[in-house]
């Protein structure tokens, strides 16, 4: 399909899209300081990548002396969100797992474990805050926000509509490379010793998923269901990727603490009764990998079966319009003279 330049319905849809995950990502910091609650960081961390995917996807209509600025700074949040969410995540798994306990032998290894983590999300904090001292210092978002802004007030002075022709192409191109993206790891689908292909898998299921998510006003509810799809494909991934992740980090934690252990007392037989736990919880998690892996194959042949990415691609299809029936429209100014 031919690419055409931006044209201001484009413009201000995409203004419409940043500025709704900005408020998005802007509305969580005051919990994230607080740090009382561990779904602000998890909110934020995912509305700093929301925004991140439309910056990428409108670029071409924002000021260019600001979007990389812009772009700068929203990466360095989800950078800094992300070992603290992490960590978060950790944790959690851990008391999930000392709340189902059957043997009070394996709790002291993997309370030592909790420790440790707690330890480090407690030192992980410091940076969330310089973080976000510098994100508010900058006054990007402030930025952004009246940038944003007079581009509506300006559309809507000039009585654009958010829908045209280009955005419905545009929406068709992105969604079906993100698709394509997605799909090519169906190979490995089956093969749950590919680590690496599986963990690709769900950040191309990610990068879909906000993709989407994006263009979804364009089609009422007609990605509602590859949506609801892609997400719960992402969530399974996810769940086996944070298996891998223990399955990696376990093995040498048993080493760090039965060298702590040595250093502290001089032999490490006081780490008998704290390796235990740990390889039980080793353990645990292959056991979750291997029942998470074969629900996302059994999911994964019912999408199929229902023909949910045929359907999303006919949906994305029929909503493109002849280009010789496309009307007369001039491309839009994307330099803000503010």
């Amino acid at each position: 399909m031919m690419e055409h330049e931006p044209d201001a319905s484009y413009t201000l849809f995409g203004a419409e899209a940043l500025l709704k995950r900005l408020q998005a990502l802007t509305q969580e910091s005051g919990g994230v300081r607080q740090a009382e609650d561990i779904e602000y960081i998890h909110r934020m961390r995912v509305a700093s990548r929301r925004l991140r995917a439309a910056l990428d996807l409108f670029q071409d209509t924002l000021p260019h002396k600001k979007f990389a600025n812009w772009e700068r700074q929203v990466k360095r949040i989800t950078r800094a969100l992300g070992a603290a969410r992490d960590t978060d995540v950790q944790i959690a798994t851990l008391d999930e797992c000392l709340g189902s306990l059957a043997e009070p032998r394996h709790r002291g290894g993997i309370e030592r474990l909790r420790l440790r983590l707690q330890q480090r999300r407690t030192r992980l904090q410091a940076d969330v805050l310089e973080a976000l001292d510098g994100w508010e210092g900058s006054a990007t978002a402030d930025d952004m926000s009246q940038s944003l802004r007079q581009t509506l007030v300006q559309a809507r002075l000039n009585q654009v509509k958010a829908a045209s022709p280009y955005v419905f192409e545009q929406a068709h191109l992105n969604i079906s490379l993100r698709l394509e993206e997605f799909l090519s790891y169906e190979s490995c689908v089956r093969k749950p010793e590919q680590v690496a292909e599986l963990h690709a898998m769900r950040i191309a299921a990610k990068r879909l998923r906000y993709t989407l998510e994006i263009f979804a006003s364009l089609y009422e509810d007609e990605l509602k269901q590859p949506l609801k799809t892609v997400r719960e494909a992402q969530e399974m991934l996810g769940d086996i990727h944070d298996c891998d992740v223990w399955g990696q980090y376990l093995p040498q934690f048993i080493e760090e603490e039965r060298a702590r252990t040595l250093e502290y007392f001089g032999n490490a037989r006081a780490f008998g009764r704290l390796a235990t736990g740990l390889r039980h919880l080793q353990q645990d998690r292959q056991q979750r990998r291997d029942r998470r892996h074969g629900e996302f194959v059994r999911f994964w042949e019912q999408a199929q079966a229902q023909a949910v990415w045929d359907q999303l691609r006919q949906n994305l299809q029929a909503h493109l319009t002849p280009v010789e029936s496309w009307p007369a429209v001039s491309p839009p100014e994307v330099e803000n003279p503010a």
